[in-house]
């Protein structure tokens, strides 16, 4: 898999990011299916790939609300961090208030993970970090695609040009601030897809993001 072959779907009304992710021989995982899993399924067909796992890098509404369907259109397990777990069948916790027209979707997990443990799909494997902050189970992704590219899926842990907030359930501002450090510290230059937004780099974050800056 090469990173440009990754699918970028902007779903949900809080226009959240879903990743189709190759991972070789006609096999996919996807990473925070945010909403509309028909059209995930549509758009993983066309790229000729089967849905295997379905990875979440944490728990709230807007990363989650098509995890149930594809579950049950595919039988892919669904996997979270085991603090995040609660949040799969509490919609306050899961701040779909934030959304009340919008039918808020419970799922079950199947495989809970914890910071270093490691997820293998075909020729891909992802290292899971644990970043809490934003929540208190959010995790970035951490794999490498054919050509040594290193990349990052970090949900709401990091955004171009800011962060994500950390006043909902579990969230944590001094928590997040030492997740940040410890994204500081990374000597790889990651390619980042993150929950919202466009694409960046770590090493670009490091320079121009206010909330991981030097002049911070």
């Amino acid at each position: 898999m090469k990173y440009t072959d990754i699918i970028t779907l902007t779903l949900s009304p809080l226009a959240t990011n879903c990743y189709i992710v190759p991972t070789g021989a006609g096999e996919a995982v996807v990473i925070d299916p945010a909403d509309d899993g028909e059209e995930i399924l549509a758009r993983a067909k066309e790229a000729g790939l089967d849905i295997k796992k379905i990875l979440l890098t944490h728990g709230h509404f807007d990363h989650t609300g098509a995890a149930s369907f594809l579950h049950t259109e595919t039988g892919s397990p669904i996997y979270i961090h085991k603090t995040d777990e609660c949040l799969l069948s509490d919609g306050v916790k899961a701040l779909a208030f934030f959304c009340p027209g919008k039918p808020y979707i419970t799922c079950t997990a199947d495989v809970l993970f914890d910071d270093g443990d490691t997820i293998t799909q075909g020729d891909m494997t992802f290292t899971v970090m644990s970043t809490p902050g934003h929540t208190a189970g959010s995790v970035c992704f951490l794999c490498a695609d054919e050509d040594g590219r290193d990349i990052m899926f970090a949900g709401d842990t990091i955004f171009k040009d800011s962060i994500g907030r950390s006043d909902g359930y579990s969230g944590d501002p001094q928590v997040q601030m030492e997740t940040l450090d410890k994204l500081k510290e990374l000597d790889k230059d990651y390619i980042i897809y993150p929950g919202h937004g466009d694409a960046t780099t770590l090493f670009t974050e490091k320079r121009y993001n206010p909330f991981l800056a030097d002049f911070m």
